[in-house]
């Protein structure tokens, strides 16, 4: 029983210690103390079918087999409706991102709006603040609407 509470106490004594070393118990797609998790959103008020027509590019950072590099990369999505947002994790400190959004038609739509905002969280915080935002009339593939932002050193 003695040598029983003896590795209970050890065990327990490192359980806390781990647990101190915050970045230790994330993996390689959480959001670190030191970084950014960056959410892009865009929004279209429109009364047509966005299914496959409207594209959202932004800056990740990491590869093409989700491994994390710390460098950016700007990928492309096609949207399947008239709002969505993309959430990256990993945003190092003192990045540039960029977030644009276009339309895939020969002419713009009337009565068509885009609208696309950052918002950021530091750390593993959820309390997310909206940094940037900009809205415009139909976007076409030679005029995307766009929206960058450097991300703070701090």
């Amino acid at each position: 029983m003695k040598h029983l509470i003896h590795y209970f106490s050890i065990a327990l004594c490192l359980m806390v210690a781990l647990s101190g070393c915050d970045d230790l118990l994330y993996d390689d797609h959480d959001t670190h103390k030191d970084e950014y998790t960056v959410d892009y959103n865009v929004t279209y008020s429109t009364i047509y079918d966005f299914h496959n027509i409207a594209h959202a590019s932004f800056t990740l950072f990491f590869d093409e087999d989700g491994d994390y590099t710390g460098r950016p990369r700007q990928v492309e999505r096609v949207l399947d409706d008239t709002h969505r947002y993309f959430r990256v994790e990993r945003v190092p400190q003192g990045a540039h991102v960029e977030f644009s959004t276009f339309v895939d038609v020969p002419e713009a739509l009337p009565n068509t709006k885009a609208k696309i905002s950052i918002e950021i969280s530091k750390g593993h915080s959820y309390e997310y603040t909206e940094v940037a935002s900009i809205e415009a009339d139909c976007p076409l593939r030679d005029n995307p609407l766009t929206l960058t932002y450097d991300i703070p050193n701090k």
